[in-house]
């Protein structure tokens, strides 16, 4: 038996009529019934009973249509199934990121590529930033959303989308209602800042604020970003951070943008060079086509005709040198 003669077999037992299975077949009579013939020659008894007026499933027919079915309808979504699992619709992702990229781009970003791959089931890791890229280069991870990633052999990254740095404030301090605010006006106050040593992010804060003429008068230094928020909101005093933690706080905070030259708080997507995981180069080209969109309808909502979108620079792959 295979798998012709039984699809066959099953459009005949379906029709009972040989015309009108080759007519759904497309194909002419004869070699359809020859082919029954070889399947009946090949398990040693008849299927059908066939008379002038009309043909009927025999006993053994019977039981084959039944497990015929099932046969063709196994193989049928297997054929789905493996051709899912090569097109990147069906797998698992392991995604690295910090708890403040979660709750910004990256938490939209993985609802939509839920919603598009229903069958992609995503397993989130939240890691300082610095295990990110070991645990990439481990395979423990598929890829990372990431801000500062450093250099690394074996590892790509590219732009996934642009974001701001701004300065969050209690909302009883003496510029909470300001709307803009300029570094200058911040050199005499008390950060509150995440420890130098976890994270190049947190490193290259710092560096902005003495490039900008003064060195910040640290009050706390803190490991997570949650941390930052309680103090401030206790009124310890003022951190700068990425304008994403402003999406999940309340009204004790005021975030507001910072003057000319402010520094950039941009995400990073990393992955690991020519890893052939069909699902993992799915969500790297919808992570693109995404992260433009949004990059897109921004610029409207601002008012600008010419989008230059977040994600179109994620085709600018920033390669480490080897």
């Amino acid at each position: 038996m295979d798998f012709r003669q039984l699809r066959y077999f099953a459009m005949v037992a379906e029709e009972l009529s040989f015309t009108r299975a080759a007519a759904r077949l497309r194909i002419s009579q004869p070699p359809l019934s020859q082919q029954i013939k070889e399947l009946e020659a090949s398990l040693g008894t008849p299927l059908f009973r066939r008379t002038s007026r009309r043909v009927e499933l025999t006993e053994a027919g019977q039981i084959l249509a039944v497990h015929g079915r099932n046969i063709l309808a196994q193989i049928e979504a297997t054929r789905r199934k493996v051709r899912a699992i090569g097109q990147g619709q069906v797998g698992q992702l392991s995604i690295g990121a910090t708890g403040s990229i979660m709750r910004g781009g990256l938490a939209d970003l993985l609802a939509a590529h839920r919603h598009e791959y229903p069958s992609v089931v995503t397993k989130l890791v939240e890691q300082a930033p610095e295990l990110q890229t070991q645990a990439l280069l481990e395979h423990r991870t598929d890829a990372c959303f990431i801000r500062c990633p450093p250099p690394s052999e074996g590892l790509t990254q590219e732009l996934a989308w642009r974001e701001d740095v701004v300065v969050a404030m209690s909302s009883i301090h003496r510029l909470a209602k300001r709307k803009r605010i300029d570094i200058k006006e911040l050199r005499k106050e008390e950060y509150i800042v995440l420890a130098p040593d976890s994270s190049d992010f947190a490193r290259s804060i710092m560096d902005w604020c003495v490039n900008a003429g003064f060195l910040p008068r640290i009050a706390h230094e803190v490991i997570d970003s949650q941390s930052i928020l309680g103090l401030i909101a206790a009124g310890f005093g003022v951190a700068l951070l990425p304008a994403s933690i402003a999406r999940l706080t309340g009204d004790q905070i005021i975030f507001h943008t910072l003057g000319p030259s402010a520094p950039a708080a941009d995400v990073f997507l990393v992955y690991r060079d020519n890893d052939p995981s069909p699902v993992l180069r799915t969500f790297i080209e919808f992570a693109r086509r995404f992260m433009h969109g949004s990059a897109a309808v921004a610029k409207r909502q601002a008012g600008v005709t010419a989008p230059r979108p977040a994600a179109a620079a994620a085709r600018q792959s920033r390669r480490p040198a080897r």
